[in-house]
C-alpha cells in the first residue's frame, strides 16, 4: 500500500490550486465546490457536527486502501448525526498533509469520502503539515426537533438497548501488526489470521453510520440516543450525566464480536464500534429488530455493572480518551 508518489503527483508537485483543480476535474461531485465558501442545501432544522482524525493515533496508511479508510472516517463523523436521528447531507473537509503524498492515494481517498448518494462533499480546506490530520464536518437534516434523539432523555423505567456488537477496537493496533495491514476493497488480510479476528477487523475498517436503525427507533417513539464511539461505559455515564439519572448494564447480555467474548469488560471500553445506545420506555421493544436488551436506567446516579449475575466493579479504563493514556 503505496502514497502514490511513485506513479502519480505529489500534493508539492501539484500545488494546492493544481491538486484541487485536479480533484474538480476527477470527481464530479466536486465540481461546484469552487467558490471561497461552500452553498449549502436549505435545511429545516440544520444538525451539524465535527471530527477530527490524526495518522498514528487514530489510523494508519498502511492498514488498508485509501478508498476504505475514506469511508471509514466519513461513517465515522457522519454517526454524531445517525446518533441525534438526523439524516446526512453535506460534508466540508479539511486535509492537513505532507507534501510528498502522492494524487494515487489522494484519488483513492476522495472517492471513498463521495462513496455516500445521499451526502455531498461541498467543499473543504488544504494545508501543508508534517502529519496527515483530516478533519470532516457534517450537516444533516434533523426534521421536527422535539423528536431528535438527545442524551438529556433517559428516563428512571427506560429499557437500555445496543443496535449491533461490540469490541471492533479493542488491541486493533496490534491486530493490523498480526495481519499486516488488509489490501483491496475485499479487505484481504497480508497475513493469515483466525477468520473471526479477521471478520472483527473489517468490521473496525467498515463502520456504517446507523441511519436505519435511528429511523426506526425515533419512528416508534425513542428519544434518547448516543453512538458509541469512545466505549459502552463512557457513553452510558454521558447519558447518566445528561439525563440526571443512572442506570444499570448486565454485560452478559451485551453482545460482542466472538473474537474478543472472553474479554467483555475491554470489549465494552473500547469504542469506535459506531452502534447506537438509546433508552426506551416500556412497553417499546426492538426485539424484533435485531437489538439486544443490554439493561435499564434507574434513580440512582452512576453507572453499576453486573457479569455472571453478580455486581462487577467498572474497569480502570472506562472509554477512550484524546488526552488520556
Amino acid at each position: 500500500m503505496n502514497d502514490g508518489g511513485a506513479s502519480g503527483q505529489t500534493l508539492s508537485g501539484m500545488g494546492e490550486r493544481g491538486f484541487i483543480a485536479r480533484l474538480r476535474r476527477e470527481f464530479p461531485g466536486l465540481r461546484e465546490a469552487g467558490d471561497d465558501a461552500a452553498v449549502l442545501p436549505a435545511l429545516s432544522c440544520p444538525v451539524a457536527t465535527i471530527d477530527s482524525f490524526v495518522e498514528g493515533r487514530h489510523f494508519q496508511r498502511w492498514w488498508c486502501d485509501p478508498g476504505v479508510l475514506g469511508r471509514r472516517l466519513l461513517e465515522a463523523t457522519l454517526s454524531d448525526l445517525a446518533s441525534m436521528g438526523a439524516g446526512p447531507s453535506s460534508v466540508l473537509v479539511s486535509l492537513a498533509a505532507p507534501g510528498d503524498l502522492g494524487w494515487d492515494w489522494l484519488s483513492g481517498f476522495y472517492a471513498g469520502l463521495l462513496s455516500r448518494d445521499d451526502c455531498t462533499v461541498a467543499g473543504g480546506e488544504t494545508v501543508a503539515s508534517d502529519r496527515l490530520l483530516i478533519t470532516i464536518s457534517a450537516t444533516g437534516e434533523g426534521g421536527d426537533p422535539s423528536t431528535l434523539l438527545r442524551r438529556s432523555s433517559m428516563e428512571p423505567g427506560d429499557s437500555l438497548w445496543l443496535t449491533g456488537p461490540l469490541g471492533r477496537s479493542l488491541d486493533i493496533a496490534a491486530a493490523m501488526e498480526a495481519c499486516g495491514g488488509l489490501e483491496g476493497a475485499s479487505l484481504r488480510p497480508v497475513k493469515p489470521l483466525p477468520e473471526s479476528e479477521i471478520e472483527r477487523i473489517r468490521a473496525f475498517l467498515r463502520p456504517r453510520a446507523a441511519f436505519d436503525e435511528a429511523d426506526i427507533i425515533r419512528k416508534r417513539g425513542v428519544r434518547c440516543a448516543i453512538d458509541v464511539s469512545d466505549g459502552l461505559f463512557s457513553e452510558a455515564m454521558h447519558l447518566c450525566s445528561e439525563s440526571g439519572a443512572g442506570c444499570e448494564i448486565d454485560l452478559d447480555h451485551v453482545p460482542l464480536f466472538e473474537a474478543v467474548r472472553d474479554r467483555p469488560a475491554e470489549a465494552c471500553a473500547a469504542g469506535e464500534d459506531f452502534v447506537l445506545l438509546f433508552s426506551a420506555p416500556p412497553p417499546l421493544d426492538f426485539a424484533d429488530c435485531g437489538f439486544a436488551r443490554i439493561g435499564g436506567a434507574s434513580e440512582e446516579p452512576g453507572v453499576r455493572i453486573s457479569l455472571g449475575g453478580r455486581p462487577a466493579g467498572l474497569p480502570g479504563r472506562t472509554g477512550y480518551d484524546h488526552f488520556g493514556n
